[in-house]
């Protein structure tokens, strides 16, 4: 059954809402997916604070243009949208896409992304997902802090090892 003029409008809203709150915005087109696939990434998504839904065409470049987001005309996308949105960090959101696009065979790809209001190509979206994740980057940055430190330990543990070494070997001789 064909949607009113009102729900049209309230859609619009919501999509308005969404695009403005959500810094991070990623648009993926898909074709061939059935609702078991669609089902458990969602349920993916959700545990990490994405919301994916998807989108008529009309609306989501209607929605945009109230957000203030110019340049986002998908009417003539000839492939069914969907939008990501959430909680998460920009390369949070964008690896989870990336991976269920990796997964999909084909079926999903990504369109487009909108980062603080302004629309960033396919491959800036991609670089975001192959980004190493903040506990990882945490990782890197105690033990850069930390090499320093471990080898002027082992530096000043030299001449001690040598002398133990020296001792040990002596008292094995006699």
């Amino acid at each position: 059954m064909p949607k009113t003029k009102a729900q049209k409008a309230e859609q619009i809203k919501q999509l308005t809402d969404k695009l403005q709150t959500n810094p991070t915005v990623v648009i993926t087109e898909f074709t061939g997916l059935t609702m078991e696939d669609l089902t458990d990434f969602r349920k993916v998504a959700r545990e990490k604070g994405v919301t994916f839904q998807i989108v008529k065409n009309t609306l989501l470049t209607k929605a945009a243009e109230k957000a203030g987001i110019k340049g986002l005309d998908v009417d003539k996308v000839a492939r069914q949208l969907a939008i990501s949105t959430g909680d998460a960090d920009e390369a949070t959101m964008s690896k989870l896409v990336y991976e269920f696009v990796k997964s999909s065979a084909e079926k999903v790809k990504i369109y487009s992304g909108i980062l603080e209001s302004k629309i960033v190509p396919v491959e800036t979206i991609i670089q975001l997902a192959q980004l190493p994740s903040r506990e990882e980057l945490l990782t890197r940055v105690v033990g850069s802090i930390s090499a320093p430190a471990r080898g002027f330990v082992r530096v000043l543990n030299g001449p001690l090892q040598g002398f133990y070494n020296i001792v040990k070997a002596l008292s094995e001789t006699k």
